[in-house]
């Protein structure tokens, strides 16, 4: 089995350099496919009502004393500072404080709740060096990264969503065995415990409602609130922890948040902390090994190469080639000249599951041949287009 980091050179997705440890470079395709996946995070979220923002990288360290950071994290965070040298400001390692910031701009109440907010917050932690393990542990990470303003009432009920979407999206993926685990109160938490056994017993309920199994891992939740972890099993096996949601009724109280109840009265909102994929580049990595780089369809970044038999059919192959990039279809041109069992065998390395072969006969019939596979179906070449999407939005439906 190759690594996902043979994987990813292999198909010529990312590297990583001596001068940014734990940061990546993303390559064309690589970053095609890093926007395809994020596209379908997207595409959910909106579905259950969420809306997309975007905060700063970096913020003053006073909103980290606030929010508790300071004291329970800054080992594990980057600082800078002004001109002068003072190191008054962090990169955020999450982006909830900012999620929260944007709460307070308003005044709420219960009409207005749940509030929804998800962010591709590209974050930094201070990974020490031996960690790091390609997409898999790095420095740099971008996390989808979502938070809902809610009451106690609709805490149960938000959860639930966030277990539906969550096997909604694995299932896209072919992921069918799900692990979830509830992380209760560690020994150094905020809070006092009968918010925490409330928060626990909501969690449990909610899995139960959702006919979702748990293990309960004692002591490991946040330092702010229970947790929810999901973890996926892989074709030989292996576990990967992925998605997670936490109960929060700690850093509503600290920055002072609050929304009119239906009487009339000042009350708190929870906070749930949530994120399905964890980290985009840590889910690709985990793609990558569990398929061994033969990625589904419907997000491939080159779902189609186009391989010319010889140079007489160049405009012909342009022409398609032009045709499927005007409709959004990124293609990999084979037009060199190699013989076309050795572009077949090249395509077959990279993976890419439709390989359409031109030569004069394709040309002058406008038919066209679609490897795929062992499989060859001939198709018209203004059907192209319409064949591909259709592969890869039955492979989404399956």
């Amino acid at each position: 089995m190759k690594t996902h980091r043979e994987l990813a050179e292999q198909l010529d997705l990312f590297h990583s350099e001596q001068q940014a440890p734990g940061m990546l470079f993303w390559h064309p395709n690589g970053w095609h496919l890093f926007q395809n996946i994020q596209e379908h995070m997207q595409r959910c979220y909106r579905q259950y009502g969420f809306k997309e923002v975007r905060t700063p990288q970096l913020m003053k360290k006073e909103l980290w004393h606030i929010s508790g950071h300071m004291a329970m994290y800054a080992q594990d965070m980057f600082f800078g500072g002004e001109q002068n040298g003072d190191q008054e400001y962090a990169l955020k390692p999450m982006s909830c404080p900012a999620h929260i910031l944007m709460y307070k701009r308003g005044v709420h109440s219960y009409r207005d709740l749940p509030m929804k907010l998800f962010e591709f917050g590209l974050v930094h932690r201070n990974e020490s060096s031996g960690s790091l393990n390609g997409c898999l542990r790095l420095r740099q990470f971008t996390q989808d990264d979502a938070h809902v303003f809610c009451a106690w009432s609709q805490v149960k009920h938000e959860v639930g969503q966030f277990l539906q979407r969550a096997k909604q999206i694995y299932s896209d993926y072919g992921y069918q065995a799900l692990e979830v685990k509830i992380s209760t109160q560690p020994e150094q938490a905020l809070g006092d415990d009968a918010s925490w056994q409330r928060a626990e017993e909501i969690l449990k309920e909610a899995c139960q409602a959702e006919s979702v199994s748990f293990d309960i891992q004692v002591g490991e939740g946040a330092f702010y609130g229970p947790k929810i972890e999901l973890a996926l099993q892989d074709a030989i096996g292996r576990i990967w922890q992925c998605g997670t949601i936490q109960l929060d009724f700690n850093l509503p109280e600290r920055f002072d948040l609050e929304f009119k109840n239906d009487q009339g009265e000042r009350e708190q909102p929870i906070i749930l902390h949530q994120a399905v994929y964890g980290s985009i580049e840590r889910w690709i990595g985990i793609l990558l090994e569990a398929s061994q780089g033969v990625l589904p369809e419907w997000i491939h970044p080159q779902p189609v190469v186009l391989a010319t038999v010889n140079d007489s059919v160049l405009a012909y192959a342009n022409k398609i080639r032009v045709d499927l990039e005007q409709q959004g279809i990124n293609v990999l041109c084979d037009f060199g000249d190699r013989s076309v069992g050795r572009k077949i065998k090249r395509s077959f390395e990279l993976k890419i599951p439709n390989i359409v072969i031109i030569g004069e006969q394709e040309a002058q019939t406008g038919k066209l041949s679609v490897r795929r596979g062992k499989q060859v179906e001939s198709i018209q070449a203004s059907e192209l287009f319409a064949f591909l999407k259709g592969k890869q939005n039955l492979l989404l439906k399956e």
